[in-house]
């Protein structure tokens, strides 16, 4: 069963293929932390679902995100800008920002119009503990050798 995230919803992508324009727009209905979520590409399936595309994935990395706030990911390399905007605001509305991250990709993807992006919330993660120390000097069963210390 597939859960429905409802804090971050996808709108649109814009400008398909036009290099440094080409972007994502994602509207923010619930605060969250991005850093559980990323950003994949999908393509369709003939019986009408999606796969993922293999190497083709965006973490967005750590920041609080507010009800109202719109993030556009660009497709091409750049730096992320955080801008309040400057449209006068109902009192009942909390101040939207416009958050442009950038995906880093050298290339449009969007021109194939076939791709599709999808938002995944992390929800569990399996890390391979990392190895034990191990002594990796001299030569075994010569005790007059000695090794130094590297660190």
């Amino acid at each position: 069963m597939t859960k429905h995230i409802d804090t971050l919803q996808i709108v649109d992508v814009q400008n398909h293929g036009i290099p440094n324009n080409e972007r994502i727009a994602i509207y923010v209905h619930k605060p969250c932390n991005l850093a559980e979520y990323c950003l994949i590409l999908t393509l369709p399936t003939p019986e009408g679902g999606t796969v993922p595309v293999k190497d083709h994935m965006l973490w967005f990395g750590q920041g609080w995100v507010q009800p109202g706030d719109w993030i556009f990911v660009y497709t091409a390399v750049g730096s992320t800008t955080i801008t309040p905007n400057p449209a006068p605001q109902p009192p009942e509305v909390a101040p939207r920002r416009f958050i442009n991250i950038h995906w880093g990709k050298n290339h449009t993807i969007f021109q194939n119009r076939a791709l599709s992006p999808m938002l995944i919330e992390i929800g569990g993660t399996g890390v391979l503990p990392p190895p034990e120390p191990a002594y990796q000097g001299g030569l075994l069963g010569l005790s007059s050798v000695t090794q130094q210390r590297l660190f």
